[in-house]
């Protein structure tokens, strides 16, 4: 193994601009300025840092194509003498064709020297999943050596660099790259079979809850087989596909030959951090576990993690509207939907750009409109009461809705959204969609009255997430009760007729709630009807979905009501899908979030011919 003692590394959690590559170019040959007055060996920036990697078809735009071309010659002609620079980038070719008939284009590392090119790596694994589409725009090394008849290893070769510390081989990576458990080959493993001695992986790897925990298990596997130091360069920052806001963490991390930790760069730092190898790392001890968590612990850490990554999404989402737009309308009820959000906008944006409008009805209950009234106050927001009795008795009498209908709850959200509307109009500001996961994904919400607005910043949390979130709010951020603890007890309800309760089992600070669990398994894991009942004959339902023992004979008094009741919640997802596409942005926090993250279809429910035989 070569020793890299005293070799710097400097890595940049770049915060990439997606679709502007003279901005971003501009932060990379300012980036290299620093790594020559630090004098810092290799300066490595993430995957796709000229053009941005979720920007869609503006892959197919040859114009854009070609600027980001231009830009990286300019970076690349700004690389001095005695430094190495790994940036990721869009290469393109207009020799040769993509699959679509389109000029071929890659999603390339460029190892650049002495103001010159020294190597264009192209990615051999292509994320097609999840909010990835990588085939449609990028012709990969697997596809270049199937079209060619040859095996992908012939194209993975290690690179020769020479630094100051001396001549070493580094093999180069790009995000999918390194996870290959299902793919057909092992771009890391091969390179160091064939002799690289360090490994960089270049990464535009969105953050999702718990995901640098599997990102360490994947590079210690790696690492079991192919013992050679492992650099992960992440970016930061925000992008988004239209439907879903994709928060970059950056994490970048610096691994020892055994997968072990020598340098973590904190999440969401924005900028370069430098790593020097201080010994050989064949020297390097391996460490002993570290002691378990308690459970305390560990669910303090994962609503730590959860909240950072929450708020800085929804805040980047805003940072995309200019200055002056950056104020936030929200409908206040009094329950905690719309409590949290309130908190978040207040965090984010000041209270001063926060305007809470309590709306109610006759059928809103004195509790929660003096609970809107004591939260405006607790935060310092604008706070206005609207009442909308007037506007929905002039639209029930011009279109002959009667009282105590499904038609009259529809018109009452729609007459909220009005107010919001038009309030945003005169105001210059946006408005906030309440919804959470669980009312999307059973159509709990009236299309253009509570679905509505310019971002859903609950609509990746579930209830209990909810209800933690608020409870973060109140304990970590603002260290005094903003929400009142009376919301925290409230039945949920929408309070659109009288003696109305949501219709669902919601998990609150206490404990999990079996819709909750529900939702999860239909869209986090993709499971179906078929898993749960087959969970819930065989008794082991409520282990499955970590509920407390009894909760489901508490719910359901026999297997007729709960199959009932399974039934009704699958047929509301299945169609409601026309109210989920037309719903705001979703910030990705989850494994599966609604919008581009999940592809739907308007289908028609189903169940499988073994479905109906275990309800039998």
């Amino acid at each position: 193994m070569k020793n890299l003692k005293g070799l710097k590394v400097s890595l940049d959690q770049m915060p990439v601009i997606p679709g502007r590559p003279d901005l971003n170019a501009e932060y990379i040959l300012r980036s290299i300025n620093r790594a020559v007055k630090n004098k810092i060996d290799i300066l490595v920036l993430p995957e796709l840092a000229v053009s941005g990697y979720l920007i869609s078809d503006l892959f197919e735009d040859e114009s854009f194509v070609r600027e980001v071309d231009r830009c990286n010659d300019i970076i690349i002609k700004a690389v001095p003498e005695n430094l190495i620079v790994i940036f990721g980038t869009l290469a393109s070719s207009s020799h040769y064709k993509n699959e679509d008939g389109r000029m071929r284009k890659s999603n390339c590392a460029v190892v650049a020297g002495n103001g010159l090119a020294q190597y264009f790596i192209t990615k051999t694994l292509q994320p097609n999943y999840s909010i990835f589409d990588d085939d449609r725009h990028f012709y990969g090394t697997r596809k270049l050596a199937e079209s060619s008849g040859f095996d992908a290893a012939d194209y993975l070769k290690p690179l020769r660099i020479k630094t100051r510390i001396g001549s070493f081989s580094i093999g180069v990576i790009l995000c999918e790259d390194m996870w290959h458990e299902n793919y057909p080959c092992n771009p890391t493993e091969i390179l160091v079979d064939k002799g690289a001695e360090l490994i960089f992986n270049l990464s535009a790897s969105p953050w999702s809850w718990h995901k640098n925990r599997k990102r360490h298990q994947i590079v210690r596997a790696l690492l079991k087989k192919s013992p050679v130091p492992f650099i992960y360069v992440n970016n930061t920052g925000m992008q988004n596909n239209g439907k879903n806001i994709i928060v970059f963490d950056g994490s970048s991390t610096v691994y020892d030959g055994y997968g072990q930790i020598m340098l973590a760069v904190p999440p969401y730092y924005e900028g370069a951090y430098d790593f020097t190898f201080a010994k050989p790392t064949s020297d390097l001890v391996l460490p002993s576990d570290l002691p378990l968590l308690s459970l305390a612990e560990q669910i303090r850490r994962d609503a730590d993690e959860l909240y950072v990554g929450w708020e800085y999404g929804v805040r980047q989402a805003f940072n995309l509207l200019p200055p002056s737009a950056r104020k936030a309308v929200i409908g206040l009820s009094g329950g905690i939907d719309s409590a949290v959000d309130a908190v978040l906008m207040a965090q984010i944006l000041g209270p001063e750009n926060v305007y809470a409008i309590n709306m109610p009805s006759q059928y809103n209950s004195e509790t929660t409109k003096n609970l809107a009234k004591q939260l405006a106050d607790n935060l310092g927001v604008h706070y206005e009461v609207r009442p909308i009795t007037k506007i929905v008795g002039a639209i029930c009498e011009a279109t002959g809705t009667k009282v105590d209908s499904l038609s009259y709850e529809n018109v009452q959200a729609r007459a909220r959204q009005e107010i919001l509307a038009a309030r945003c109009q005169d105001l210059g500001a946006v408005f906030i969609c309440n919804s959470n996961k669980i009312e999307m994904a059973f159509g709990y919400g009236t299309l253009y009255g509570d679905i509505a607005g310019f971002i859903a910043p609950l609509g990746d949390l579930l209830k209990y997430e909810v209800y933690q979130m608020a409870d973060y709010l109140n304990r970590v951020v603002y260290q005094r009760e903003v929400i009142p603890q009376e919301c925290f007890k409230l039945a949920p309800s929408a309070e659109l007729k009288n003696k109305q309760k949501d219709p669902f089992h919601y998990g609150n600070l206490e404990r999990r709630g079996y819709h909750d669990e529900l939702v999860r398994a239909f869209i986090e894991f993709r499971l179906n009807p078929e898993w749960v009942l087959e969970k819930y004959l065989n008794q082991t339902l409520e282990q499955e979905f970590g509920l407390e023992p009894g909760t489901l004979k508490k719910l359901f008094k026999t297997a007729t009501d709960f199959t009932a009741d399974l039934e009704l919640n699958y047929r509301r997802l299945m169609n409601s899908y026309f109210k989920r596409i037309q719903c705001p942005p979703i910030n990705k926090l989850s494994r599966r979030s609604f919008g581009y993250d999940l592809r739907e279809s308007l289908l028609s429910p189903f169940f499988t011919s073994r479905y109906l035989n275990l309800k039998k």
